[in-house]
């Protein structure tokens, strides 16, 4: 069943307008004009003007408009609010921590945060609505009171202890129960696409004479760094840069491709918790970067870029290789040359692994409406358009007849215009409120696509789905790794561990991958393990691997490590 959205017809306002009554004041008639009449009108209220605090580090939306024909514009017209941003560039949490403890009435209408923690010290704090009761109240007839995704609040519930939080880019079972998926092509992304990933330049491949299927193993691939460093090869005059990572969050990004590659789960052969960086196949992707490193395949000052360097980097197109987010494939959308060879096989002879989740997750933005506003009603009229199939197609795609049109089901395709303007939405505003994505509506709205270039694109999905759909690839059901919404509460001993192990991570797998040589790397790596007991990873292991039992058992599913 597809679902086909109404074409809403915007009215203007009317000004108010005279009406007079006037005789034909003939000369020496001595009539008289008749006296004119006064027609009441309403004049519209002005826009009431909120604040939005985000904790989301490169959201950068413009400063809002009420001009006609904008997708702000467009909003406000609807629900009568503008928005002032407050979005720290660094230590967002920290701010918001130091605001909900001050004694100003400047608390923020809406809240939108990332991370396990933020948000349950927000609802701990009593500083935000829970949407069942707050929606109740202020709009009763919202469609969030009856069609929101139940598995998604299920998950809400047992991390908040209610519903407090609008979560972005939703796809679940009951989310596609409201928005089926307009083909199969969807329904195959639902079940193989993943955000990380590696490709592969085509043409560079092509000049080099290296094949795809040479790319399938770790051996193979170093062996085709090596080749594209020692050819030389130029693009526009400049040199080939045979490897690209994810910058400065390539220990986030990079290596966990690397891991699922490679391997690595949190879970040994026992089906007992194992942290992940503790596995050996972690060791081993670690020593993949190193080996890389050592080869000159990529900068050491690749580590510390941000993502307008790699972006930079590899629009230049002259990076042969990519491993790292695949989101990112979305802004290199002119670059129709993309091919991916999916898993990388471990020359150590491991499986790769890819993990799925039967439960579905919260969503990654969290967006909380504060108690503390003055304007309750107007939120709730607000969250229910934003939130609604209306409310999304405005967001993502614009305005209808410009920056999209509609086929004969209702499917939406972007116009040349809408894709610039897409790509341009820190100055638009299409496609930048990301707070209201929601990927099941997404899927079945648009049609499959049919060219190769372009966000969202077949090279896009191609190399998003490539991974899960290597034959080689083992999948198994993470949902057992969920853990309690309090397990990681703000100042507990279990976030404290986390937090040391992470930073510690970090640190030390830098020193790991930039080592003068291998007796080095070794030194360093049994100097991770030692420093990584003394920072209790086995209490944390001990405490994870708990709930890990316990889930097993609630959702009948047992998983074991299939390699160490």
């Amino acid at each position: 069943m597809k679902l086909n959205l109404k074409v809403f017809t915007v009215l203007a306002l009317a000004g108010a307008v005279a009406i007079s009554g006037c005789s034909a004041n003939k000369s020496g008639s001595g009539s008289s004009a008749e006296p004119t009449k006064a027609v009441k009108t309403e004049t519209p209220a002005a826009p009431v003007d909120l604040t939005w605090f985000a904790t989301v580090g490169g959201w950068n939306p413009p400063q809002w408009t009420t001009e006609p024909g904008t997708v702000m514009g467009e909003q406000t017209k609807k629900t009568g609010l503008t928005f002032t941003y407050n979005i720290p560039a660094q230590d967002g949490d920290t701010k918001l921590n130091l605001m909900m403890v001050s004694s100003s009435d400047a608390f923020p209408d809406v809240i939108t945060t990332i991370g396990q923690d933020m948000g349950k010290k927000l609802v701990e704090a009593g500083k935000v609505w829970e949407l069942k009761e707050f929606l109740t109240k202020y709009d009763p007839e919202s469609h969030l009171l009856k069609g929101f995704p139940e598995d998604v609040k299920k998950q809400m519930i047992k991390h908040y202890g209610g519903w407090y939080a609008i979560g972005s880019h939703m796809t679940s079972v009951d989310a596609r129960k409201v928005y089926p998926p307009s083909s199969d092509y969807f329904a195959d992304v639902a079940k193989y696409a993943d955000n990380k990933g590696v490709l592969v330049n085509a043409n560079i491949m092509k000049e080099a004479g290296i094949k795809l299927s040479d790319l399938k193993t770790e051996d193979g691939v170093l062996a085709a760094l090596k080749k594209v460093k020692d050819m030389k090869l130029t693009v526009d005059g400049q040199p080939v840069i045979p490897l690209q990572i994810q910058g400065k969050n390539y220990h986030g990004e990079t290596l966990q491709y690397l891991h699922r590659s490679f391997g690595a789960m949190p879970i040994n052969k026992d089906g007992k918790h194992r942290h992940i960086y503790m596995s050996p196949e972690n060791k081993h992707a670690i020593q993949f970067l190193f080996k890389a490193a050592q080869g000159g395949y990529f900068d050491a000052g690749q580590m510390t870029t941000d993502e307008a360097a790699i972006e930079a980097n590899v629009l230049s197109k002259r990076v042969f290789m990519f491993i790292g987010g695949t989101p990112k494939i979305g802004k290199f959308d002119q670059l129709d040359f993309w091919v991916s060879p999916g898993a990388i096989l471990s020359s150590e002879g491991t499986k790769p692994v890819f993990p799925f989740y039967s439960e579905p997750g919260r969503g990654w933005m969290q967006t909380m409406i504060s108690k503390s506003t003055k304007e309750p009603e107007k939120l709730a009229k607000w969250l229910s358009y934003v939130t609604s199939a209306e409310g999304m197609t405005l967001n993502h795609f614009g305005i209808e007849g410009v920056h999209y049109t509609k086929d004969g089901k209702g499917l939406i395709t972007r116009t040349d215009k809408g894709i610039q303007a897409q790509k341009d939405s820190t100055k638009t505003a299409v496609g930048i409120f990301w707070q209201f994505e929601n990927i099941a509506f997404f899927e079945n709205v648009q049609p499959a696509p049919t060219k190769r270039e372009g966000a969202g694109g077949l090279i896009e999905m191609e190399a998003k789905t490539a991974y899960a759909r290597s034959p080689e690839v083992v999948r198994y059901d993470a949902s057992v790794l969920n853990l309690p919404g309090d397990f990681f509460a703000p100042g507990s001993e279990n976030a404290t561990i986390r937090n040391q192990i992470q930073q510690y991570y970090e640190a030390q797998v830098a020193k790991m991958v930039l080592a003068k040589d291998e007796a080095a790397f070794n030194a360093l790596y049994d100097e991770f393990v030692a420093k990584m007991k003394q920072l209790k990873v086995d209490k944390l292991d001990a405490a994870q691997d708990a709930e890990l039992q316990k889930k097993s058992k609630e959702i009948g599913v047992t998983v074991k490590g299939v390699n160490s």
